[in-house]
């Protein structure tokens, strides 16, 4: 076993050679590389970020270690429009970096994603959007996506509504996009004690539970 395994056992590497492996060694080892995607245009790329090294399973501690060395850039990343990070990396670590820069936090239900971010915006995604369009997250003019501005919040809104909460008066609550993405995060949230319903033009809604 090499020196450099040893290290990788530790925790995560910076300015790792792969030569000082062996071959087995060397089948383990992943990594963190920032690099974009050939033929695209990189716009949204602060400048060259260090690379990270680690053991296949330690994926989690990489993003932490990539997020520190690579602070300062990733400051300079607006991580609401498509960028370099998420041309060169898998969703999984892609996440995992946006975690440990703690520019959000996010919660995820079985068909709906809550992301609230550093400045209080919250963002409702249907789930599969989330997980298998990356780069296409944070959109209005879409299906599947909603968009809650920081100066209130899900639950704020859902207090202030009536009994029963339709499309329209999300709309009306400033809510931008799909507000259905809304209505469905109230009806699988724990935190909210509601039914789905079909108002009486139609429109998608739900309605508080009353004891």
């Amino acid at each position: 076993m090499t020196q450099l395994y040893d290290k990788l056992q530790e925790a995560p590497q910076t300015g790792v050679s792969r030569a000082d492996l062996n071959f087995d060694e060397r089948g383990e080892v992943r990594a963190i590389q920032v690099t974009g995607t050939a033929g695209l245009t990189q716009a949204n790329n602060p400048g060259k970020f260090t690379d990270v090294f680690y053991l296949e399973g330690d994926e989690a501690a990489a993003a932490e270690t990539f997020a520190d060395e690579n602070a300062e850039l990733l400051d300079a990343v607006d991580f609401s429009a498509r960028n370099v990070l998420q041309t060169s990396l898998s969703r999984e670590i892609y996440d995992l970096i946006l975690d440990a820069v703690g520019d959000r936090n996010i919660t995820k239900h079985p068909t709906v994603v809550v992301e609230t971010h550093a400045d209080g915006t919250q963002w409702v995604v249907n789930r599969n959007r989330y997980e298998t369009q990356v780069d296409r997250r944070y959109t209005t003019s879409e299906t599947g996506t909603a968009r809650v501005p920081p100066a209130t919040s899900l639950r704020a809104i859902y207090d202030q509504q009536d009994e029963t909460i339709a499309e329209a008066d999300l709309t009306s609550a400033d809510i931008e996009g799909d507000v259905r993405q809304v209505l469905d995060y109230y009806r699988v949230a724990p935190a909210f004690d509601c039914d789905p319903v079909t108002t009486d033009d139609r429109q998608l809604a739900v309605r508080k539970r009353t004891e």
